[in-house]
């Protein structure tokens, strides 16, 4: 049987983007923008309190919270079965 690791229901990345901004780790992601893609990169900037909060990465990315499916392994709970 696979197994992934999951967020809770109603929780955010933003708490675990923000500890990787901070140890100044990568976030290797994947989204889902029509399709599931990946991304990877060390973050610049968040953006929390925007309406749709979003991150930056150091090649100016941007990303939207809400299309990250999957996190450095950790996978909203709708993609548990992906």
């Amino acid at each position: 049987m696979d197994l992934r690791t999951t967020l809770s229901v109603n929780e955010s990345f933003m708490e675990m983007l923000t500890d990787i901004k901070n140890r100044g780790a990568k976030a290797e992601m994947i989204l889902d923008i029509n399709g599931l893609e990946r991304a990877e990169g060390v973050i610049k900037e968040i953006h929390a309190d925007d309406p749709n909060p979003y991150i930056e990465l150091q090649d100016g990315t941007k990303i939207v919270e809400k299309t990250i499916a999957a996190l450095n392994g950790l996978f909203r709970p709708e993609y548990a079965g992906c």
